[in-house]
């Protein structure tokens, strides 16, 4: 009797509390996944110079071949600094991706567990008595 009840526990804590907890993990993925690419701090930079690199704007009317050399410098700064942002928040959003897709997979796994385990075991029963 006390497997039975045993059992029982065991498929209650599966279907109720384990969710619960499997969640919980999965939203932890989810946070470091966030927090390893810093995700709202390359939004926020996003187009800002690539290393804050940028050179001093000199005066336009004393040396305007100054001005213009820093003007276009700062713009391929900003414009380096746009596409290695653009590929780390694309390689975020693929990290994110597969976290959702492998957590989802695993909940399946997870329902599915009890029954394939019980169907193997019933398997493994019929083949060695046979």
């Amino acid at each position: 009797m006390k497997i039975l009840s045993l059992a029982k526990n065991y498929l209650v804590w599966h279907y109720s509390t384990a969710y619960i907890d499997l969640f919980h993990v999965w939203w932890n993925y989810l946070w470091f996944v966030n927090h390893l690419f810093s995700v709202p701090d390359v939004l926020r930079s996003w187009f800002a110079p690539f290393k804050r690199l940028q050179e001093e704007r000199g005066n336009i009317l004393l040396h305007p071949e100054d001005f213009f050399g820093s003007l276009f410098i700062n713009f391929i700064m900003r414009i380096v600094g746009f596409v290695i942002r653009t590929a780390l928040i694309t390689i975020a959003l693929l990290s994110f991706l597969i976290v959702l897709i492998g957590g989802c997979m695993f909940l399946l796994l997870w329902t599915v567990l009890p029954v394939l385990v019980a169907l193997l075991f019933r398997t493994a029963l019929i083949s060695l008595l046979s």
